[in-house]
């Protein structure tokens, strides 16, 4: 997700306050980190039920600043953090199918890896429909995979929801008086 700051308003007193750039890129830079260390609460406060830690460990934030704009960046897929692929569609929502098998191979609780580890599984109906993947424990069977053919992922926000929570801090730290204090404090 892309967030811009327009400081236009700033930049007509330029003239004056050369030096303003400095103090908004530090803003929005204290702002983004800001951001990231409540989204990473939010994810682990539970957001995805499944947590790996991999898509925690790799939310991050860039800030650029090019002529007109200063833009600050948060998500996956920022260096040094790598793209987390399932990341979009935990944040939007949406269907998932197979697209080089017939069926999705999904594990039940408790259950690590995938069905290829399983050399003695077979698969088999279940009362309600299901087909399943089990082995044989015991004189029962345990199953280990369910199979279908798509899964819808709900959307879980956990991006823009953080986001929209820290707009109003945002707000108030990049306004006129917040910077021009920032630019006396530091011209002292």
């Amino acid at each position: 997700m892309k967030m811009t700051v327009d400081d236009r308003q700033y930049r007509k007193r330029r003239k004056k306050l050369k030096a303003i750039d400095k103090p908004i890129f530090r803003q929005i830079s204290s702002w983004s980190a800001k951001t990231v260390q409540r989204i990473k609460r939010n994810l682990r406060g539970g957001v995805l039920k499944v947590g790996t830690g991999h898509l925690w460990r790799n939310v991050g934030f860039k800030v650029r600043s090019d002529t007109k704009l200063i833009k600050s960046e948060i998500g996956t897929g920022i260096p040094p953090q790598k793209t987390v692929k399932y990341a979009r569609i935990q944040e939007k929502g949406g269907k998932i199918k197979p697209r080089k098998a017939k069926m999705l191979t999904i594990p039940l609780p408790g259950i690590k890896g995938r069905a290829a580890n399983y050399p003695d599984a077979f698969i088999i109906k279940s009362k309600k429909g299901n087909v399943l993947i089990v082995e044989k424990s015991g004189k029962g069977l345990k199953p280990l995979f369910v199979l279908k053919k798509e899964v819808t992922i709900p959307a879980r926000h956990w991006l823009s929801s953080s986001i929209a929570e820290s707009e109003p801090l945002l707000r108030r730290m990049m306004k006129p008086e917040e910077i021009l204090k920032i630019m006396e404090s530091r011209s002292v």
